[in-house]
């Protein structure tokens, strides 16, 4: 996955100024299967597989979610990534 949104988000020349794509540790989302987090939006994509990798940079692009891969608040207990792990 990483390697599909890394290759997409630099084939459209997002990779300099756009956007960036990393890895990360847990986003304690392992019920939801493959994770993309986007910020500064703060919201999840859920069951990804690559070949939503064009919809979702599309998505990076005219600034609008893939609605069909965005994780509700209710899915994942209510509570913002960041609230759950304030420390």
């Amino acid at each position: 996955m990483y390697r599909a949104l890394k290759g997409e988000v630099a084939a459209r020349g997002l990779a300099k100024l756009e956007a960036r794509v990393c890895t990360s540790s847990c986003l304690d989302q392992c019920a939801t299967g493959v994770t993309v987090l986007v910020e500064p939006d703060h919201f999840f994509y859920e069951r990804v597989t690559v070949a939503d990798v064009p919809e979702i940079v599309d998505g990076l692009v005219k600034g609008q979610p893939v609605k069909r891969l965005v994780l509700t608040s209710d899915q994942h207990n209510g509570a913002r990534w960041d609230e759950r792990h304030r420390r």
